[in-house]
């Protein structure tokens, strides 16, 4: 049984989580601009004659590589904290279906 000093707490959790939540969801927005950034500098610099060639240049640089494990990174803190809010919300629902 889920008591009111139990439903305090997860909105408690739900107040400290949900800056912590929009931070990361902007972190990973942010990630993955930086990628696109990242991919047309490189792009520029690329070295080959047709699109392909240069795409795949691209694709090995370590600069793309770091960008993509940032993006991995933020979406993981991102999804746990997403998940988090999630688990204290349907407390808070069993709570008031009971």
């Amino acid at each position: 049984m889920i008591t009111s000093k139990d439903i305090e707490n997860e909105l408690q959790k739900i107040e400290e989580i949900a800056p912590k939540y929009a931070k990361a969801k902007a972190d990973s927005y942010q990630a993955m601009e930086w990628k696109k950034t990242q991919k047309s500098l490189l792009f520029a610099m690329a070295v080959g004659r047709t699109v392909a060639d240069k795409e795949n240049w691209v694709a090995v640089q370590p600069e793309l590589i770091v960008a993509t494990e940032g993006i991995s990174e933020a979406i993981e803190k991102e999804e746990k904290l997403r998940w988090d809010l999630k688990q204290s919300e349907l407390k808070i629902e069993i709570w008031r279906t009971e």
